[in-house]
């Protein structure tokens, strides 16, 4: 990975860290998801959080471009798991 694209991974990742504090602060009970586009010298650079989807037409054909971030997914309730945290009912606690 270039240093350029280092670099704007660290930010998206603190944008999204920022909001997800933000968001903490209002004590909701909800959860919340974010996808990310950027185009930069016709590059994309796409990102999400949480259980949304990047979906890019091709040809009228719809192509996911992020995969959605949900407990259902094995590899996604591994990781959770890993960080401690609680499924309930797909449901983080």
């Amino acid at each position: 990975m270039k240093r350029k694209d280092e670099d704007i991974e660290k930010a998206v990742a603190n944008g999204y860290m920022k909001a997800d504090a933000e968001f903490l602060k209002e004590e909701a009970v909800s959860g919340s998801c974010c996808v990310t586009v950027l185009i930069k010298k016709g590059d994309l650079i796409v990102s999400n959080a949480g259980d949304c989807q990047a979906v890019l037409s091709v040809s009228g054909a719809a192509e996911a471009l992020t995969s959605d971030h949900r407990p259902s997914r094995e590899d996604e309730r591994e990781r959770i798991e890993n960080l401690l945290y609680v499924l309930y009912a797909e449901w983080l606690y």
